[in-house]
């Protein structure tokens, strides 16, 4: 037996290994197991839950079968499996788990595996598309459905929760009863709309102070009931939270989910991007992997950046000690370091509600910008800076932005 061979694996790489599930299947002794466990000492633990989980696909079945609950679904399973067997050779071990995992949660056998399950949760389903950023006007959604649109380019919502009411911009208080979705018996949700172009700054019930980003949606509640304080980002927002030891405070996006208490960071999660980034200056927080059926959280310290990769699922943590770059937009900056000039123009189009048009070859030409960019000029001032720094020409026609060519070089002196 070659030991250490599991140490990276999480419980759900060990799910999806055909030679680990032969092993649980092989071991029937408690000294075996024993034995096994030592070898794998590091891992210990995930290897126990992940064992259970297959234990449990097992005996689950057994029982099913031989009290002939539910025989017309495991029917139509078996006709599904051969018709698919006829195209393919072989399914993998992954397939089945999640196969298997769909079938009993169908048939709520509850226990273990509904306890994994019930931590993937439902994303937040927002009611306004992603068209609703391209408006001109910011939109608040009340949970019963009214909209109202906010004019100003960085409008200032308050909730008063023990009014029942938001305020707007210090002049305008609109009511707000809770209401309460009927399906799952839950508050519904108000949402803020950042179309491109806008910012917002929202303080919730709890004293928790927000700032949105342009391009951004917000779901948050007229008041935080229960064991947490919970809200739904899809866009960038710099957060300070007020603190309370026993209500955390959980933003969930469509991939991650931070954890915290009371505490400063800045989370960019945009659907459009295939980078999630969270950057703490403050306190600690707390950053899984939502997507996932079994993962861990794993700990942030102040002036660490948690970069989420969706298509790799994974995430990494850096150190960041010039932290506070990156909320540098709350106040009317872009402060950039070695960043990707491609990522610098997204950014842009966001904040002035532009389109840039370009030749991949000669963006890819450029090098990486480091400087600050003063947002409060305007589209054409920072395109000169821009411009100057990184030399390229540019023609600017309405809301399209063209970058046409690199200037040339000036000739060498000798």
């Amino acid at each position: 037996m070659r030991g250490k061979k599991y140490n990276a694996y999480s419980v759900e790489d060990l799910l999806h290994d055909q030679e680990f599930v032969s092993i649980v299947k092989r071991l029937n002794s408690p000294e075996e197991w024993d034995q096994f466990l030592q070898y794998e000492s590091e891992s210990a633990n995930n290897i126990i839950q992940a064992r259970k989980i297959l234990q449990l696909f097992q005996t689950s079945e057994e029982e099913i079968l031989a009290k002939e609950k539910n025989q017309k679904l495991w029917d139509n399973i078996y006709r599904f499996n051969t018709e698919f067997s006829r195209h393919h050779k072989s399914i993998s071990l992954k397939t089945f788990v999640r196969v298997a995992a769909s079938i009993l949660i169908i048939i709520s056998l509850g226990g273990l595996l509904y306890l994994h399950f019930n931590k993937v949760k439902n994303q937040y389903q927002f009611s306004e598309s992603r068209n609703d950023l391209k408006t001109e006007s910011l939109l608040l959604v009340l949970s019963n459905g009214n909209t109202v649109k906010l004019e100003k380019s960085e409008s200032k919502i308050k909730v008063l929760t023990g009014q029942c009411a938001i305020q707007i911009d210090n002049d305008q208080i609109i009511e707000n009863q809770s209401t309460i979705n009927k399906a799952t018996n839950n508050a519904k949700f108000n949402e803020v709309i950042i179309p491109f172009g806008k910012k917002s700054k929202l303080v919730l019930g709890d004293g928790t102070t927000v700032w949105l980003n342009a391009g951004s949606r917000f779901a948050f509640p007229q008041e935080f009931n229960g064991k947490k304080r919970e809200v739904f980002l899809d866009g960038e927002a710099y957060f300070e939270v007020a603190k309370n030891v026993n209500k955390p405070f959980i933003v969930s996006t469509a991939e991650i989910n931070v954890e915290v208490l009371g505490t400063r960071f800045n989370v960019s999660a945009y659907k459009s991007d295939n980078l999630c980034e969270t950057v703490l200056l403050e306190g600690s927080v707390n950053i899984w992997d939502n997507t996932r059926l079994f993962t861990e959280k794993i700990q942030m310290v102040p002036n660490q950046k948690a970069t989420y990769d969706k298509t790799g699922k994974n995430i990494a943590l850096k150190s960041e000690l010039e932290s506070g770059r990156y909320i540098s937009w709350v106040n009317g900056w872009y402060e950039f370091k070695n960043e990707d000039f491609e990522l610098v123009l997204k950014k842009l189009e966001k904040y002035y509600n532009i389109n840039f048009e370009y030749d991949q070859t000669v963006i890819s030409k450029i090098l990486p910008v480091s400087g600050k960019l003063d947002l409060k000029e305007s589209l054409n001032e920072v395109m000169i800076v821009l411009s100057r720094v990184t030399k390229f020409e540019y023609q600017i026609t309405g809301k399209i932005v063209t970058i046409k060519t690199n200037i040339k070089k000036q000739p060498m002196r000798n």
